[in-house]
């Protein structure tokens, strides 16, 4: 049984129906690998039953790319760091003494931690 065309009738469809401009593919990326990571790429490409450059337009597109802390960020979570010290300190106040001496300390200690906590930017990303 014969297909025409459906736009100009009479004309018999041949070949393969062109694609949609939308699903074109028109531009082109190179990656350059070591050997052992061309290995490596491969190997999972293969594992996963698919070409290495399908493999890296998933991993392109599928990962989230966390992106770096500013300088402030950096030194709030050094600050973060020094708290931590101060609550195994106050810990083991409240063991050696009255647990109302060191409360206050405590509550102190959590608040300059929820401060460098609020300066802190969050980061929606999910990965797979």
């Amino acid at each position: 049984m014969r297909k025409y065309n459906s736009d100009a009738p009479g004309v018999k469809l041949r070949g393969r129906p062109k694609k949609e401009s939308s699903d074109k593919r028109d531009r082109k990326v190179s990656v350059n690998f070591t050997e052992d990571e061309e290995r490596e790429v491969k190997a999972k490409a293969s594992a996963a039953g698919i070409s290495i450059a399908e493999l890296l337009r998933i991993s392109a597109f599928r990962l989230s790319i966390v992106e770096r802390l500013t300088d402030f960020e950096r030194e709030a979570i050094r600050e973060l760091m020094y708290q931590g010290k101060n609550l195994n300190d106050q810990v083991r106040a409240c063991q050696a003494n009255a647990w109302p001496s060191t409360k206050r300390k405590a509550e102190a200690c959590l608040d300059g931690i929820l401060a460098i906590l609020g300066k802190l930017k969050t980061q929606n990303s999910t990965l797979l």
